[in-house]
Parts: structure tokens; C-alpha cells; sequence
């Protein structure tokens, strides 16, 4: 059966598809009904404005630490006489903690109360705040194992730090990428072996299919958190593993299918060496733009500051490669679609099956109800398409490979339902 299925797939890849680059013309009333865009647009309104007034409050109070208040400076002058090391991780630790006492309240209004209500969220308050805790404490221990050496850099290699500080902070990006499925995600959730049954089974028959190795196929408690449906696969080389959240193992087999290949395609496809390719190249840049304004003497004399090489600099630095990252980031992002679609064209093509790939998009809507009538800014900045543009993809993609396909009726977004208990 495998060798069939493979000989198909074969068979049908590089024939002919829609473009993958650009956006699919697509309606959401050919897919769901009015009432229920009406309901999501009501739903997605506060959540925007929570996210618009959380960015405009950072924002404010980060430019007032750094040019106001000179906090790099001050927190730098309670350990004077220290190592320049030690002196960053207490500036580092303060400002970070300053940045996440404003974003907390944002994310508990979020998590603990909005989407607590509105049937999506089913975390504690417990959960919330290890989670916070954790977050913290991994922001910190990262922070300071790429700001470490991109500061050595700066002291070492002058004006030319800068190409030497990036190839450090790629060299970082690629060791937490194998790293994350095995230290850093255990740290928020369990993960356990997928039962012997029917799910694993045909996870490791795509994974032969698609030709990805795996080192195994993982149940992840998410349903601790929410009740969104979601797989994925994570990890390089021996810790590639295929992650399934608890919240998707009740999706009939067909749509689970489509998930997971897609999953696999990005690997396939090698879209995530792609990315941190496409990264390694956007590190340099940043960099140098921090180097260009930090060398204006009038911008460190504002931020209180003798030179970019001065551990209290941490906070401009922050600020400056968040704001080179933002802009430069536009570039992935537009990648980032592109490789969805390839990825949703990797399924379409391996399992023939448009019918269920159009279905399951219905259901993953709870996963981002922004992405069903995305602003401008976010359809500019998003990562994914929208979810009308998808199951349209299918559509098109079936026409023009002569495969039948069944388009469904407008329907309704599902209730968010307790994710059933997975039959080992």
C-alpha cells in the first residue's frame, strides 16, 4: 500500500497548482456563515485592542527607562567595579523584569479571563504563573547566552563586531532549535510515546511516505492550556519528532492526515533550514544598524551612555535590534506564507484527498480567529494565510488536477469542544 501511495504522490508533484507566492483569491462567505464572521469579528475586537494598548504602554515605557530615566546606567552603577559580564546579567534581569510586569496583566486578561470565557482557554491561575516564571527565567538564561558574546564581540573586534556578533546569534538560533524539543518545551508540557493504534500508525506511515526521519512521535498534554486543535513536527536531526496535541486526536483520521503531511512537508521541503538561513542573513544587517545609530554620539549621550560596549547600553540594544528584527522580519514573514502554501500543496499532492484537506480547515479556526479577516498590517505581518484562502487553495488545486472534490456548504465555526481522551 505505501509503495502505491508513494508512486502516486510521485506522480502528481510539480503538476499543475496554484501559486504558491501569491495570495489565493478567496471569500469567507463562500465558506462560513454571516452570523457566525459576525461573531468572530465581535470576538477578535478586544483581543486587538488589548495587544494595541500592551505594544503602545511597552513602547512608552521603554523609551522613558532608556532616555528618561537612564535605567541601563543606574541598574550598571549599583555593581561598579564588577566584571562587565556580571554588570549586563543585572541589567538584563532588570529590564526584562520591568517589561514583564507590563505584559502580564495583558496576557491574564487573555488567558485567565477572555478566552477563559469565551470556551477557549482551560488554564489555572497555577499554570499562568509557572508559566510566567518560566518564561522569565528562559528569557533571561537566553538573553544572556547570545548578548555574552555579541558584547565580547564589541570589546574584541571594534567597528567590524557587528559580522562577528551575528555569526554568534545564528550560531545560537540553530543550537536551540535542536535543543527546544528536549530542554526547553519539557520545561511547559508533558510529553509522552503515542500509543501503539491507528493515529501513530499513520504518522509514521507519512513520515515513509514523505521520506522524514523521525525519532518519534510524541502526545503533548496541551489540553492543560486550551482546547485549540494542533500537531507539528520540531527538533534536527536525532530529536526530530512529530508533536500531537491531545486537543487534535479526536479529528477523524482523513483531516489528521492532511495536518500532519503538512507538518512533514515543511521538513520535506527543508523549510526550516531555509528559515534560519534566511535569518543569518537578517542578523548582519541588524546588527549594523545598532552599530550605525549607537555610534551617533548624541543618541548615547541621550540614553546616558559612554559607548555601545558599556553593559548599561543592554536596554537601547534591546530596543534598536527589536525595531531592525521588525522591519526586517517582513521578509520572513512573506517566506513564512510561501512555505505554507508549499506545505499545504505537499499534502494536496501526497494524499490526493482536497475533500478533507478543504474540511479540516474549519476546525483549526479556533487556533487564530484573527486569520479569518486579518487588518492590512496583519495579513503584512502574519505567518500563515487565511483560512478561506486555504481551503480556496484546495479547491483550485483539485480543478486544475481533475481530481473530484466535494466543496462544503457554508457552515459554522465549531464550539470549542473537551478534547476526547486518546485510545491507546
Amino acid at each position: 500500500m505505501v509503495g502505491t501511495q508513494e508512486s502516486q504522490a510521485s506522480a502528481r508533484r510539480d503538476g499543475p497548482h496554484p501559486s504558491v507566492t501569491k495570495r489565493t483569491p478567496s471569500r469567507n462567505d463562500d465558506f462560513f456563515h454571516e452570523d457566525e464572521l459576525r461573531t468572530l469579528r465581535e470576538y477578535i475586537r478586544p483581543l486587538r485592542r488589548n495587544k494595541r494598548i500592551r505594544v503602545a504602554m511597552s513602547t512608552a515605557l521603554e523609551l522613558w527607562l532608556i532616555f528618561g530615566l537612564d535605567l541601563g546606567p543606574r541598574a550598571a552603577a549599583w555593581i561598579a567595579g564588577q566584571g562587565w559580564a556580571l554588570r549586563l546579567l543585572v541589567v538584563v534581569a532588570l529590564f526584562d523584569i520591568v517589561g514583564q510586569a507590563i505584559r502580564v496583566p495583558f496576557a491574564a486578561w487573555a488567558n485567565l479571563v477572555y478566552e477563559k470565557r469565551a470556551g477557549h482557554s482551560t488554564m489555572t491561575v497555577g499554570t499562568f504563573v509557572k508559566d510566567q516564571l518560566l518564561e522569565f527565567a528562559l528569557g533571561i538564561v537566553i538573553n544572556m547566552a547570545m548578548l555574552v558574546p555579541v558584547y565580547a564581540a564589541i570589546h574584541a573586534f571594534g567597528s567590524a563586531w557587528w559580522m562577528v556578533g551575528a555569526g554568534f546569534i545564528f550560531a545560537l538560533i540553530v543550537a536551540l532549535n535542536f535543543v527546544a524539543p528536549i530542554w526547553i518545551m519539557p520545561r511547559f508540557n508533558k510529553f509522552t510515546p503515542l500509543p501503539e493504534g491507528p493515529i501513530r500508525s499513520r504518522i509514521e506511515e507519512l513520515a515513509t511516505l514523505q521520506g522524514v526521519e523521525i525519532e518519534g512521535v510524541y502526545l503533548m498534554d496541551a489540553s492543560r492550556r486550551t482546547n485549540r486543535a494542533n500537531a507539528g513536527v520540531t527538533g534536527f536531526g536525532k530529536t526530530k519528532r512529530v508533536i500531537v496535541n491531545d486537543t487534535i486526536c479526536d479529528f477523524p483520521i482523513e483531516e489528521l492526515s492532511q495536518v500532519i503531511a503538512h507538518e512533514l512537508g515543511h521538513y520535506r521541503l527543508n523549510h526550516v533550514v531555509k528559515g534560519i538561513l534566511l535569518q543569518a542573513v537578517q542578523f548582519p544587517f541588524a546588527l549594523l544598524f545598532i552599530h550605525l545609530v549607537a555610534s551617533n554620539d548624541e543618541v548615547l549621550r541621550w540614553a546616558g551612555l559612554r559607548d555601545l560596549g558599556d553593559p548599561a547600553s543592554y536596554p537601547l540594544f534591546g530596543v534598536l535590534f527589536g525595531l531592525a528584527m521588525s522591519v526586517f522580519s517582513l521578509a520572513s514573514m512573506f517566506q513564512s506564507r510561501t512555505y505554507e502554501r508549499e506545505a499545504d500543496l505537499e499534502s494536496l499532492e501526497l494524499l490526493g484527498d482536497p475533500t478533507s484537506f478543504v474540511a479540516v480547515w474549519p476546525r483549526m479556526v479556533l487556533n487564530d480567529k484573527a486569520r479569518m479577516e486579518p487588518t492590512p498590517w496583519e495579513k503584512l505581518t502574519s505567518t500563515h494565510p487565511e483560512i478561506a484562502e486555504r481551503m480556496q487553495f484546495g479547491l483550485d488545486w483539485a480543478g486544475m488536477n481533475d481530481v473530484a472534490v466535494t466543496k462544503p456548504a457554508p457552515r459554522s465555526v465549531p464550539e470549542p469542544e473537551k478534547p476526547a481522551p486518546v485510545a491507546p
